[in-house]
């Protein structure tokens, strides 16, 4: 016999269906839900959190939850199979321009962002620290902040130690220096495909080659790897799996556990980009490749530039049997992290206020997916594929006749910028994608100021003009 909560949320599913329950209509609170329905707290906080894990609510943060459609998953990307081969990685045409943009880069408008409680945090921060923040900064990075980030870390069934952590300046950073004592130019290093342009541009700047992963049905082609792995043909993995850019989905725990084990049994590093691992939807943390680590192959990078300020340039890795190797570079190179920055964070982790952002800011990132969505599914021809991301900030998007270099073209000349796909590749794939930041609003809120709310109307009228020239793109086709 079901749980009560399941046969409620069914029930509530089944109205939405038949149209008794109306999209954005506004649901009882949950107090008022155990009167209606004569149930505990437990089990009518367990219906809600299963109608928002299923799609059919949404929260507003402080106001309520909200009838909504799941999203599409019968209309996403259909990602290429191919035989991986070694590759030059090229950089894209859009970086020698110095481009940004609220669709072109994968940030977050300062309205998200907890400027007044880093404000605070600093302050306090500065005043505790004291002479301390004039003197050269640890290279392994602050003890303190490295307990922080531990104990936050553990507390989301992720458990690491203090003293493993290597603190940088943000996460490509880490990146940078994993591949640097894992690799030498003209190694080959393994890749998922598609796979974020920052990466490919990396690599071309530091001289490494690149074998594309085919990754499809939201899995890495791992008989692929294994094969490469065993035929020496790869110096290293650069991997992510969690909320990964462009595509938004994880790799399930299986395979997570396949890459670790693959790394012990041939002896080759994987380079772990978790930058996106926070930004859950459902509110659940996803496990990383890191945690099936059982002998220190995976060198685990972050940051929190995409969850509170890309600004603070800190990130952290944790590089496992690479340790030495890795604090040594840090130090020989770089000195340390700017003390200020990491005592601010500290500061904003031991008080609880990053876990009660993440929170915060993932209701509002999910809210956008559903925004992007819903204009992109009026606006856009009916055989259009989008991504349903489980996380993170982008969305890719796929339309069989579009040409999307051409798209970029005269969307330039409008000024609406965005990632073309062939970015995301160093082989021909992808021409007819596009990738799109979802971190700005394009739904202007109620308790939003008179200037937010125009900021957020006047972006929705620039994706408007952007699937009016992807339209008129593929009408010419």
């Amino acid at each position: 016999m079901a749980a009560r909560y399941i046969t409620i949320s069914d029930n509530i599913i089944n109205d939405i269906d038949k149209g008794v329950l109306l999209v954005d209509q506004r649901m009882p609170s949950l107090r008022q839900f155990t009167q209606l329905h004569e149930v505990s707290m437990t089990t009518a906080n367990n219906c809600y959190q299963r109608l928002l894990d299923l799609g059919w609510l949404h929260a507003k943060p402080q106001i309520g939850y909200f009838i909504t459609q799941p999203l599409n998953k019968q209309s996403t990307p259909i990602y290429p199979q191919f035989n991986a081969q070694i590759s030059k990685p090229k950089t894209s045409q859009s970086i020698d321009q110095g481009l940004r943009g609220p669709f072109y880069t994968a940030q977050l408008p300062v309205e998200l962002l907890p400027q007044d409680t880093l404000s605070r945090c600093l302050r306090r921060a500065s005043l505790r620290a004291g002479a301390e923040l004039f003197a050269y900064p640890d290279y392994q990075g602050d003890i303190a902040l490295r307990t922080a980030l531990a104990g936050h870390f553990t507390q989301q069934h992720f458990p690491l130690k203090a003293d493993n952590l290597v603190i940088t300046n943000g996460c490509i950073d880490a990146v940078r220096s994993a591949i640097e004592i894992t690799t030498n130019p003209g190694d080959s290093i393994a890749v998922s495909s598609p796979c974020f342009s920052g990466l490919l541009n990396l690599l071309e700047n530091m001289g490494r080659l690149v074998v594309e992963i085919p990754c499809y049905n939201a899995q890495l082609d791992l008989v692929q790897l294994e094969a490469l792995l065993h035929g020496k043909r790869i110096a290293a993995c650069l991997f992510s799996a969690n909320h990964i850019n462009p595509q938004g989905f994880c790799l399930s725990n299986q395979q997570k556990q396949g890459i670790a084990e693959l790394a012990q049994r041939y002896q080759v590093p994987v380079i772990e980009d978790d930058i996106y691992l926070e930004l859950s939807y459902s509110h659940t943390t996803p496990l990383p490749i890191k945690y099936w680590d059982k002998s220190g192959w995976v060198l685990w990078c972050s940051s929190v530039s995409k969850t509170i300020a890309a600004g603070y340039r800190l990130g952290w890795c944790e590089p496992g049997r690479f340790f030495d190797a890795y604090l040594q570079l840090r130090n020989v190179q770089f000195f340390g992290v700017n003390n200020i920055v990491q005592h601010t964070v500290c500061e904003f982790i031991n008080t609880g206020q990053y876990a009660k952002h993440l929170k915060k800011l993932t209701t509002t990132l999910a809210a956008h997916a559903r925004q992007y969505h819903s204009v992109l599914r009026e606006l856009l021809p009916e055989n259009t594929k989008i991504s349903v991301a489980e996380g993170g900030m982008v969305i890719w998007l796929q339309l069989e006749n579009m040409h999307s270099q051409t798209v970029f073209s005269e969307a330039l000349k409008q000024d609406v910028p965005f990632r073309a796909g062939g970015e995301f590749t160093t082989l021909e794939y992808y021409q007819n994608c596009l990738r799109l930041n979802i971190g700005w609003p394009i739904v202007a809120n109620e308790k939003d100021t008179p200037d937010q709310q125009a900021e957020a109307l006047a972006l929705r009228a620039k994706l408007v003009i952007l699937c009016e020239l992807i339209n008129a793109n593929v009408a010419v086709k």
